[in-house]
């Protein structure tokens, strides 16, 4: 079965990177590159093959989902290697849920090696078990657009004897996000103070999840802190990034991302402050955009504090009036000053003022999703 080693092999690789000997019985690996592992589109630099395969994320929000059989444990197995020189405030958090529980939350604590991070523990091997794991924070002072560090590198799932992977039921469409710290779902547990106090960041409970649930969309998320469509603070500018896994790796095939999403979003601009106009570099952004996405609708979003609303409608009037009309603006200016206002003022749905809590990001969510719903039915 593909992404399967033998036990043989299997146990001489966990007894290489792991330490663990032969003698004692190692577990059956299941890499990443199996059919069934459910990798989030998008969001996965995929190298190797079955026992070589990784899947590396750089940003928040990436997850798999699959569904495990014939085990009583599960343990992710992560490749440490990728954070090397990471401070251990700054390792990155994942968290999870089996059989559709409440989701755990954990931050890493190992470099240097392949190994298995315990999952699940005591499950009835007879029965199938829903698995969604998510990458949920990291420190953006990581430099995570040019260095791994605390990236999430993973190379596949430790099970008992006999274990097997099962498709996850998928959702029927296909989205990709773009946006900064609101989009990478930063203070939305609590008081944003700095990169290296993570347990309050969540890409998860961003708005952009609550979208594609809505849309019945498998997702991409790449919202990073402090990004704009033009100002570079940690990361360049999204019309350098926005095709790229990292800064050495396209994400486009031939010029085009494929599979094609049927939904573009972007949500940004509240990092281009001191007067920037971004009509022009939103603008371009689209265009090229439209290039690798032909049929591809595309949702401009105005950030949550309305800045750049008027930038934003004048590009989204330019591809519209080039006879591109499956590109939209979205914007909800009733929940401006209800979500967001300068720091540090505290809203009821936002702790410092820029960032949404959790409800206020569903809020937020909620009233895109139905403003699409709207563009797409007028469309």
């Amino acid at each position: 079965m593909p992404g399967y080693s033998n036990g043989g092999a299997c146990a001489a690789i966990l007894a290489t990177v792991l330490g663990i000997s032969a003698a004692c019985g190692a577990s059956p690996a299941v890499s990443c590159d199996h059919a069934d592992f459910g990798l989030s589109p998008y969001a996965w630099k995929a190298s190797g093959t079955a026992g070589d395969a990784r899947a590396e994320a750089a940003m928040p929000g990436a997850y798999f989902k699959t569904v495990v059989r014939g085990t009583v444990r599960i343990e992710l197995l992560i490749d440490g290697t990728a954070n090397d020189g990471c401070p251990p405030p700054s390792m990155p958090f994942i968290e999870y849920s089996v059989d559709d529980g409440p989701f755990a939350a954990r931050q890493l604590s190992q470099t240097g090696a392949l190994y298995p991070f315990p999952i699940a523990d005591g499950l009835d091997p007879a029965a199938p078990h829903r698995l969604e794991v998510h990458f949920r924070a990291a420190d953006l002072g990581q430099k995570r657009w040019t260095a791994s560090t605390a990236h999430l590198r993973i190379a596949g799932l430790s099970l008992d004897e006999g274990g097997t992977l099962a498709a996850y039921p998928k959702r029927p469409r296909l989205a990709i996000g773009f946006g900064d710290s609101i989009t990478e779902g930063v203070g939305a547990d609590g008081l944003f103070t700095s990169w290296q106090s993570l347990a309050v960041n969540s890409a998860r409970a961003s708005w952009f999840p609550v979208v594609c649930a809505a849309l019945g969309c498998e997702y991409g998320q790449f919202g990073s802190g402090g990004q704009g469509m033009v100002r570079e603070l940690e990361m360049p500018g999204l019309p350098k990034t926005w095709d790229h896994y990292d800064a050495t790796t396209s994400r486009l095939t031939n010029g085009l991302l494929l599979p094609e999403p049927d939904f573009v979003f972007c949500n940004m601009g509240t990092n281009d402050f001191g007067g920037i106009d971004i009509t022009t570099a939103y603008t371009e952004w689209l265009a090229s955009v439209r290039k690798a996405c032909p049929h591809t609708h595309v949702f401009c979003v105005v950030p949550p504090s309305g800045v750049h609303r008027d930038e934003i409608r004048a590009a989204v009037a330019a591809r519209n009036q080039a006879d591109d009309h499956a590109v939209h603006m979205i914007d909800t200016p009733s929940l401006n000053a209800t979500i967001t206002v300068h720091p540090p003022g505290a809203t009821q749905l936002c702790c410092d003022g820029v960032h949404p809590t959790v409800q206020g990001q569903g809020i937020f969510g909620a009233c895109i999703a139905v403003q699409v719903q709207r563009a797409l039915d007028g469309h």
